[in-house]
């Protein structure tokens, strides 16, 4: 039995149980662990890309949605692990190759891996990373949670290329952004959860409402990433501000100001030329503001997060549900 297992086995007591933060933390160390020995021990580039890529670092809300989802004394310490290391790989795979499709130059501060190596090894990256993470899943034979991943995966592609179907059509409607930001980030995190739980031998309808709280939460965060990319500070968000409507996706703010009579037509004549100038983007964050766009997403985002607490009502009432409950609380409330 490895060292942190032996440590954490150890460590249940009913007092840790009773208050399961040090396990939670236990096992996210371990992800942050198996992150930089994957980077220390892949060879030559491949090493100095991994090095690269973890470095930036991130919020890890999909490894702490696996975890989250299996509580702090699941049977088989070392598979949560490793399906949250999966969880994400899978999400920093899908950021490599998004970069590329986007021609991005920053994210989360640093230089993208597309933007110092090229396109060619960028792609490869993300191959890699996926295939680390196909390795990771299958390892623990739990098929179940293998076809949840794999099936994220699908849906993610899927959502990639309807966007890329849609890019400035100002005539996409809010139904067709939820639906495509379900399959591109709402639909891992629903697996994230639900595979955690699944673990833990929750029962079908326990798993069930694990991957609707998750599916709603996903939705929420998009939602307010969508708000945070048109209005937050280009610093603290590590990347430039309006970057998804420069390359011609509309989110749920935009969508909403073009309804505006006012400036609805301007944005579109603005958005369809597919290049907006310093004043056209000035003219954007103008309408955002004055036709209540921000605060009309805010409100969806508060009622798919409204949704998400819903579903934790049917989780037993413990320290598992009240910390999912505490991650929900912060997704609104995040700057970056």
């Amino acid at each position: 039995m490895q060292q942190w297992l032996k440590g954490l086995v150890g460590n249940m007591s009913h007092t840790l149980l009773a208050h399961p933060e040090p396990q939670i933390h236990l096992f996210l160390s371990r992800v942050e662990d198996e992150l930089a020995r994957m980077a220390a021990t892949a060879s030559g580039i491949l090493g100095e890309l991994a090095g690269h890529i973890f470095a930036a670092g991130g919020k890890r809300l999909r490894p702490r949605l696996v975890i989250l989802g299996a509580g702090p004394a699941p049977p088989a310490p070392e598979a949560v692990v490793d399906v949250a290391v999966a969880a994400e790989l899978i999400h920093t795979a899908s950021l490599v190759h998004d970069d590329v499709i986007d021609n991005a130059n920053t994210r989360r501060g640093r230089v993208t891996v597309n933007e110092r190596w090229g396109n060619r090894i960028a792609v490869l990256a993300g191959d890699f990373l996926f295939a680390r993470a196909f390795d990771l899943l299958a390892r623990h034979q739990h098929y179940g949670v293998v076809e949840l991943m794999t099936g994220a995966i699908a849906a993610m592609c899927q959502g990639e290329i309807e966007q890329a179907g849609s890019l400035f059509d100002c005539n996409i409607t809010e139904d067709a952004y939820l639906a495509r930001i379900r399959k591109k980030t709402a639909c891992l995190f629903g697996a994230c959860c639900r595979a955690g739980a699944a673990l833990s031998a929750g029962a079908p309808p326990l798993l069930r409402h694990f991957y609707a709280f998750g599916v709603e939460l996903g939705l929420a965060f998009q939602i307010t990433d969508d708000i945070l990319d048109l209005s937050a500070d280009p610093v603290s968000l590590g990347k430039p501000v309006g970057n998804d409507l420069a390359q011609g996706v509309l989110t749920l703010p935009v969508i909403r100001a073009l309804q505006d009579d006012y400036y609805g037509p301007r944005l579109r004549r603005a958005i369809e030329r597919r290049r907006l100038t310093p004043a056209e983007l000035d003219l954007v964050r103008e309408a955002l503001e004055v036709t209540g766009a921000l605060t009309y997403a805010y409100q969806v985002a508060a009622g798919h997060l409204a949704a998400a607490r819903r579903h934790l009502e049917a989780i037993p009432d413990g320290p598992r549900r009240q910390m999912l409950l505490d991650l929900a609380e912060k997704i609104l409330a995040r700057k970056r």
